[in-house]
């Protein structure tokens, strides 16, 4: 795997920590994706290094921010979005009758050929990570990588052939007609119903809820047990995101809680120097929006280290009272494979300690059966 062999390079040369490594690989095993990436995002590595280990495990240059950040109208229309997005590329930059394009798998033969026959250039492939080609997607695109198996990717001795060569691709399936879903993620016109998953999940809830009020409440040193517990005795958004708020406060000096819609991103809560709820409140981006908040929405994934100086960024800072953080940290929360809602923490001027990225994520799943039931209890309502 790609993954592997960039981490490998990176143990070898001293560059990361077999503990270092092994946090990246749990935390992969949570989010899914290459390992350097979370590498990257955890703050072991910085991207040059990363960089540096793709152009040595690959052979070819590295496509770094600064290459996607501005690319030519010509190029980026020598390949067509959803082209992109299948082949999980992006064309950056002609010279000489030649399209330089940032890609994932710059060995993948068939994506290089394929672009060649259809854009009328030679292909010059560059290498660059996950989180600099999903930025260039949206950015420039507006569309999303698709999934792709994982294929092989030792490289083979010179003069030799690649003893396994990748299967042929399997025809793209069909898109049928999907029906129109509830925040619930399921469709509009479904009876109500209840899985014997979620009965046992609202079950333990309320155990929760039944034990705090026997034994009191639950010790402080028990975080994740303290948000069981508030979770389970929210009775609408506005509590349920208290909990979350609590939950954050030992973790940085600010925080905030966003919902996620159709008509874009929205306000909840927050709590912080300028993150005041009745600030936060105000803030409602579009659907097509840019910013940080927008980014981790469309990739479904964690956001953690420096947020990009970029135009939407500042105007979103801008509502909150205050300048770019040094840090942040912004985590999805899913219903159905459906992100409703976004956990925001940083701590202002000062840069973050790196979170315990497991722990984050089992909060977000409770965050995420939470919302469910609520979303269930105001369905049962409705009947």
């Amino acid at each position: 795997m790609r993954g592997d062999r960039v981490a490998r390079h990176l143990l070898d040369r001293g560059r990361v920590t077999p503990r270092q490594l092994e946090e990246a690989e749990r935390t992969r095993s949570f989010f899914g994706g290459r390992v350097e990436s979370y590498l990257l995002k955890l703050g072991f590595v910085d991207e040059a290094t990363v960089g540096e280990a793709l152009t040595d495990v690959f052979g070819v240059p590295f496509a770094s921010s600064e290459k996607l950040r501005t690319i030519p109208v010509e190029a980026l229309a020598a390949v067509a979005p959803e082209v992109a997005g299948r082949l999980a590329l992006v064309p950056f930059q002609i010279e000489n009758r030649r399209l330089r394009v940032a890609m994932l798998d710059p060995r993948d033969a068939r994506a290089v050929a394929e672009i060649q026959e259809t854009s009328g250039f030679r292909v010059e492939p560059w290498v660059t990570t996950e989180h600099r080609l999903d930025q260039a997607l949206d950015r420039h695109y507006r569309v999303r990588r698709a999934a792709h198996p994982k294929a092989s990717l030792a490289v083979p001795a010179a003069g030799t052939a690649d003893p396994s060569p990748d299967p042929p691709p399997a025809p793209e399936p069909r898109e049928e007609p999907q029906p129109a879903l509830g925040l619930d993620g399921r469709p509009l016109d479904a009876d109500a119903s209840l899985d014997w998953e979620m009965y046992a999940t609202m079950a333990q809830l309320s155990d929760l809820s039944a034990r705090e009020e026997a034994t009191g409440p639950v010790a402080p040193s028990d975080p994740i047990a303290r948000l069981d517990a508030s979770l389970a005795a929210a009775a609408d958004r506005d509590a349920l995101a208290e909990g979350l708020l609590d939950f954050c406060a030992t973790r940085a000096s600010r925080a905030a809680l966003f919902a996620v819609g159709r008509e874009g991103i929205r306000g909840i809560a927050g709590r912080g120097p300028g993150m005041d709820a009745d600030r936060v409140r105000k803030i409602v981006l579009p659907p097509d929006g840019s910013t940080i908040l927008d980014a981790a929405r469309r990739s479904r994934d964690f956001h953690f280290g420096v947020v990009p100086a970029l135009p939407p960024n500042r105007d979103l800072y801008s509502l909150l009272g205050g300048r770019l953080p040094a840090m942040a940290l912004v985590v999805p929360i899913a219903v159905k494979d459906r992100t409703v809602a976004l956990l925001y923490l940083d701590d202002g001027d000062r840069a973050m300690t790196r979170p315990d990225i497991p722990l984050m994520r089992r909060a977000a799943a409770k965050a995420g059966l939470a919302f469910e039931i609520l979303l269930l209890r105001n369905k049962l309502r409705g009947i």
